[in-house]
């Protein structure tokens, strides 16, 4: 075989032996990329597991919320239906301490009827 042949395959085989390292690397890289969407995709679905039940206990609150205000209300009602069938009491006894008036500043007293309703 002539020289020029010999020299020729040499090229080629170095060729070939350097696109085959740089597609080793590739293939390296393109498996580490992999990985690393595996891990991201396996975070995504772990922050929509997590994430997921939010909706329905906020409603579950919410409901409990509006038992509780009814609750009160009532509660309320009761006590101020209750307050104006008692008769006035008289004067204190002598070391008995006095009853605290709540402040009338033409206001009335704080209802929780009064406090803001959401999604109304």
């Amino acid at each position: 075989m002539p020289a020029a042949g010999i020299v020729t395959l040499i090229l080629v085989l170095v060729a070939v032996a350097a696109l085959a390292s740089a597609l080793v690397q590739v293939a390296r890289l393109l498996k580490h990329v992999n990985v690393t969407l595996g891990k991201v995709i396996g975070g995504v679905g772990a922050i929509e597991l997590a994430t997921q039940p939010v909706n329905p206990v906020l409603g579950d609150i919410a409901n409990d919320l509006t038992a509780t205000q009814r609750a009160l209300d009532d509660l309320l009602a009761s006590k101020t239906a209750e307050a104006a069938r008692a008769p006035a009491r008289s004067a204190p006894a002598r070391g008995a301490p006095a009853a605290a008036e709540p402040p009338t500043n033409g206001s009335g007293p704080l209802l929780v009827s009064r406090l803001p309703r959401r999604g109304r």
